[in-house]
């Protein structure tokens, strides 16, 4: 199998742990490398495994009915880096009904013995798209 393809696989197993809350199958996800970091959106930069991971256990906690759809994936992998860029379109459910938002996404990930880890996940808000067409009229 290509790295592409494997980069792309194990970013899929990262948005199903989280989809899932499953904090076992996100440890999977993740590197053992202490340099690892993890920016989620207006978040300081989070470095380690356990940081990380703990930030993810909070969020599971306190998640409720969220789910990450992706979007414009797009993969560029080498021998030891692989990167992933995509859209991830956010649903929640709330009292007055269910609030869509958009985060851009870049993970990073390296090979760990026979399998790909994430090294790296930056996750940013995206303009709202009238933003994006008001800027292209300039």
């Amino acid at each position: 199998m290509i790295n592409d393809d494997k980069a792309k696989i194990v970013n899929d197993r990262f948005y199903d742990a989280f989809n899932k809350r499953d904090i076992e199958a996100m440890k999977q996800v993740w590197g053992s490398d202490d340099k690892a970091t993890c920016v989620h959106p207006g978040w300081p930069p989070l470095i380690g495994f356990y940081p990380i991971l703990n930030s993810w256990a909070d969020i599971f906690k306190n998640s409720g009915n969220m789910e990450i759809q992706i979007a414009d994936v797009r993969v560029l992998a080498s021998e030891d880096l692989a990167w992933v860029s995509c859209t991830e379109r956010l649903f929640t459910i709330a009292e007055n009904g269910v609030l869509v938002s958009q985060v851009f996404a870049t993970n990073l990930f390296y090979p760990e013995g026979d399998d790909w880890k994430m090294l790296m996940h930056h996750a940013s808000p995206s303009p709202a798209t009238e933003e994006i067409d008001d800027a292209s009229k300039n």
